[in-house]
């Protein structure tokens, strides 16, 4: 596994790459070798990203790079169940949800991956996010698994305040503190969205929308 400085500074880069990413999950009915038999990736620093097989709070199997992240604008935040106790993170990203709007699920995707992959289960996952009305993906897994993930993201501990930010079609990332502003977030993503969402500065929650 790289270092935190090597994932950093290779995701400082920005390099195009074509539109190539799959979005159906996983079919793993019938298909013993579907954990020893890893799809290829392509994009910017493709190679820092685990690809490996996740599911989410409704049981949905997804390759981690080539399903969730390849091609898209992403929002990723790390919390478990127990940590949303001592420092909560999803309520300030439900207004995050809320300023994105219909872009949510459609160009833009949020992520929530466990810190305690043994404990927090994908009902306990479906329960919570149904209870708070978050309309992304809580992301479990095989521990080893996600373990991989954490680790790439650098997140330590089973309480972790930093959101990661990431358009993986020009390969920009950049971080901000989970319970910073909600509208920072914001401007976070549309900074790094392209076309019509790109804004380089929010003045205020409404412009996000326009």
């Amino acid at each position: 596994m790289n270092s935190r400085r090597t994932v950093v500074t290779a995701l400082g880069l920005g390099l195009p790459v074509a539109a190539l990413a799959a979005t159906a999950p996983v079919a793993e009915e019938g298909n013993p070798m579907l954990l020893r038999c890893e799809r290829p990736t392509v994009g910017p620093h493709a190679e820092r990203f685990p690809q490996a097989l996740v599911q989410d709070q409704h049981g949905q199997k997804f390759w981690f790079y080539e399903n969730l992240i390849q091609d898209k604008v992403v929002l990723l935040s790390f919390a478990s169940l127990d940590g949303e106790r001592i420092y909560p993170i999803i309520d300030n990203l439900i207004k995050v949800q809320e300023m994105l709007g219909e872009r949510l699920n459609n160009d833009v995707f949020i992520y929530t991956i466990t810190t305690k992959p043994e404990v927090d289960s994908a009902q306990q996952l479906k329960e919570f996010a149904e209870a708070k009305g978050a309309r992304w993906k809580f992301i479990n897994g095989d521990p080893a698994a996600i373990r991989q993930i954490l680790a790439a993201f650098s997140v330590m501990g089973s309480v972790h305040g930093t959101a990661w930010i990431g358009n993986q079609r020009t390969g920009r990332w950049l971080t901000k503190p989970a319970r910073v502003q909600p509208i920072f977030i914001a401007e976070a993503v549309a900074m790094l969205s392209t076309g019509k969402y790109h804004k380089e500065r929010l003045l205020d929650m409404r412009s996000y929308q326009t």
